[in-house]
């Protein structure tokens, strides 16, 4: 469930780095939104789109890892939800 989600949210993360959205601070925000505090989703989808940046280090690739990163630090995410 959580590589279903993470795909999603990779999907929105590559339409919002592409798309005409008020810079990065905006897009991170609305990306975190729509995230709904999924932490774990979230990461795996930052992992994803490390790889596909390592195999194609191209300059929309790595507004993806950059937008997916900074959703990260501005998200509210459900930290009790990694408890083991």
């Amino acid at each position: 469930m959580v590589a279903e989600r993470a795909e999603v949210l990779l999907q929105r993360a590559r339409a919002l780095a592409a798309g005409p959205l008020d810079g990065i601070e905006t897009a991170a925000r609305v990306l975190a939104e729509e995230a709904e505090g999924d932490l774990p989703a979230m990461q795996h989808a930052r992992r994803a789109a490390l790889d596909a940046e390592a195999a194609d280090p191209t300059p929309a690739a790595k507004q993806v890892v950059s937008l997916l990163r900074r959703a990260l630090e501005v998200g509210d995410w459900d930290w009790g939800g990694l408890a083991g």
